[in-house]
């Protein structure tokens, strides 16, 4: 009886062997068929895109992303050393071009961005619906020309950057007297010039919007908000690296969007509501209106509700998603450019004394910088990205300068690299 057990016992283990190898064969074998048509539709992928710039072989399914590290602007910098200014990359299965030269980077963001805007946005962007809105997101088609065209006309024309001049100069004095706080509190402390540089910009394109000041708890609200959005975006993502999966979210860095994007929006709808109690009491009194930004677009979202016309539909989720964009974009643009370049100041001390004798020779006695005063700082304006002496200054389309063929729906990077 027991023999008869053991014989029993052993024929079941060897079934799950059996078993266990076939599986095992079976799953070895997927992933070869996985790998061998991944490999096959690279090939038929690179020869569509046979006039792509070059770059480093991309292994299967993960692409380039061993070739980079941490510091990635010093990864992309390093690999633009052998494979030139324009070169494709691959991250998991998305092409990405990395532009890392001024003539290429110029042609990108300034001469061809319409026809090279529209491409895919991170992930993230699609929490809270944001990116239906998002001038950073949409295609260049009517909503993303008349968002265009409302931020250049009414905000950063000349004649309104002119109006604006003296929100300007205060801002640039409450950024010295924060500065001047913070390193004055205690006896060699240190000062988060990002930090300030960007409470500064947003207390002034709040200003410029909504003609009101900054209270501190907004402010904190609202640098948190931008702070927290921005390392979202700039995190890592499976989701952009591999576009098949970014429907589960599997970093839950979208989810984290859609809970963080309403706090902005919280504050952005105080200033709506109040504005539209104050516009409701006024009685139709333009002339006590702040005819600022804000006023501009619900001027325009009550002309298209009274007239029914709607080509593109302004409503307050347009926006309030508008205005974070700016708020996104522009300031901390800014506070990076600031702190990068003090950074390069610090790091070349003759070029900083250069500046500092400019500054003194032109203002004199003046105590801060003028917007009249910029065109009397060569030294300042020494920087200018130019075209290749072989590249006339004709209309070409980027598609196909360079030799080069770039899908539309082909990621563009691009680097600056240091000029002093």
């Amino acid at each position: 009886m027991d023999y008869g057990l053991s014989l029993g016992g052993l024929h079941y283990n060897i079934v799950l062997v059996i078993m266990a190898i076939i599986i095992l064969l079976c799953l070895c074998a997927l992933v070869i068929v996985v790998l061998s048509s991944y490999a096959i539709l690279q090939l038929i992928t690179d020869n569509k895109y046979r006039h792509l710039p070059p770059g480093p072989w991309p292994l299967p399914v993960i692409g380039n992303i061993l070739n980079l590290s941490k510091l990635l602007h010093r990864s992309l910098a390093h690999l633009a050393e052998h494979y030139g200014p324009l070169m494709t990359i691959r991250l998991g299965t998305s092409l990405c071009i990395v532009a890392s030269s001024p003539s290429t980077a110029r042609e990108i963001l300034q001469r061809h961005n319409s026809s090279l805007c529209g491409r895919n946005p991170a992930d993230a962007w699609r929490g809270a619906g944001h990116g239906d809105n998002s001038i950073f997101v949409l295609q260049p088609h009517n909503k993303w020309r008349l968002l265009r065209r409302l931020g250049t006309t009414h905000l950063f024309s000349p004649r309104r950057l002119e109006e604006l001049q003296p929100l300007r100069q205060d801002a640039v004095r409450a950024l010295l007297q924060d500065v001047l706080a913070e390193s004055g509190a205690a006896s060699g402390s240190l000062v988060s010039i990002r930090r300030v540089t960007y409470v500064a910009m947003v207390n002034l394109l709040w200003r410029a919007i909504f003609s009101n000041e900054l209270d501190e708890t907004t402010a904190q609200g609202l640098y948190d908000c931008m702070r927290e959005a921005v390392t979202l975006i700039m995190t890592p993502n499976i989701s952009d690296l591999f576009p098949v999966l970014a429907e589960a979210d599997l970093q839950g860095v979208r989810r984290r969007m859609t809970t963080l994007l309403p706090r902005g929006y919280q504050l952005i709808d105080r200033q709506i509501d109040q504005r539209l109690r104050a516009r409701q009491f006024g009685s139709g009194n333009h002339t006590s209106r702040p005819n600022d930004f804000l006023d501009v677009m619900l001027d325009m979202w009550e002309e298209q509700q009274q007239h029914h016309y709607c080509d593109v539909t302004i409503n307050r989720d347009l926006m309030r998603v508008f205005f974070m964009d700016l708020f996104v974009g522009a300031s901390d643009t800014s506070s990076n450019t600031i702190e990068w370049a003090l950074a390069e100041l610090l790091h070349s001390p003759k070029t900083m004394r250069n500046l500092q004798q400019e500054l003194k020779t032109v203002l004199g006695s003046k105590a801060q910088v003028e917007d009249s005063d910029i065109d009397k700082l060569p030294y300042l304006q020494a920087f200018e990205w130019t075209l290749p002496e072989q590249v006339e200054r004709t209309s070409v389309d980027m598609t196909e300068k360079f030799g080069l063929v770039l899908s539309m729906r082909t990621p563009l990077l691009a680097i600056a690299k240091k000029k002093m």
